[in-house]
């Protein structure tokens, strides 16, 4: 996204939808939504598109303030700060963004932290390495897109905001798509929620700050 392209739209391109901002004004929905128009200084079409895709991961974000890890969508769509994976139809790409917003994805995803514990920046070595569900079993696939379906249109908040019910849900539908507990899941999400680097609080201060309000 460099050098034969701008963000500027100037009229003498062929502009195209890119998924641009990240953390708190970035994605706020598990469905990817475009953000900004980028264009090609070449003419005819943007050879980019080539390189877009259902399912889209983060390039990196802050552990406290971003709100996703991963989007999809119907239609295909490159990014700016988000990596479209390529080669991956709409319901396996649906599929794979639950399990990457979930509590097991997310840990998954912190294992390898990149450069900075804060706001890490990953790689495309890290998504190669990552370890996912098998998406060509219906069972799995089928059960995973249809939380996508149903979790679609939900505003999804911070990762500070604490183990919230979107969250739930698509902890739910792992659990069910791989046999796993429920119970464990939220268990581990509310943790999660509660590590400092997450809630940009140390342990027990939130509890302080809450009494105190």
């Amino acid at each position: 996204m460099r050098d034969d392209y701008r963000k500027q739209v100037t009229g003498t391109g062929e502009p195209f939808p890119v998924l641009q901002s990240k953390g708190a004004d970035g994605q706020h929905r598990i469905e990817a939504a475009p953000d900004a128009y980028w264009e090609w200084k070449k003419p005819g079409r943007p050879p980019i598109l080539e390189k877009a895709g259902h399912l889209l991961v983060s390039m990196g974000h802050g552990l406290s303030t971003a709100r996703l890890t991963a989007v999809a969508s119907d239609e295909r769509y490159v990014g700016q700060g988000w990596m479209p994976v390529t080669g991956i139809a709409p319901t396996p790409s649906k599929a794979a963004a639950v399990f990457l917003n979930s509590t097991p994805g997310r840990l998954l995803i912190l294992r390898c932290p990149g450069k900075k514990l804060r706001f890490p920046f990953y790689n495309p070595a890290v998504w190669r390495d990552l370890p996912i569900p098998d998406l060509t079993d219906d069972h799995i696939r089928d059960t995973l897109a249809a939380c996508w379906e149903a979790t679609r249109g939900i505003e999804v908040p911070q990762f500070r905001d604490g183990y919230c019910d979107v969250r739930r849900q698509w902890d739910e539908a792992v659990a069910e798509a791989l046999g796993w507990d429920a119970a464990r899941l939220a268990e581990l999400g509310r943790i999660l929620a509660e590590e400092p680097y997450v809630r940009g609080l140390a342990y027990g201060e939130y509890a302080d700050a809450a009494d105190e309000a």
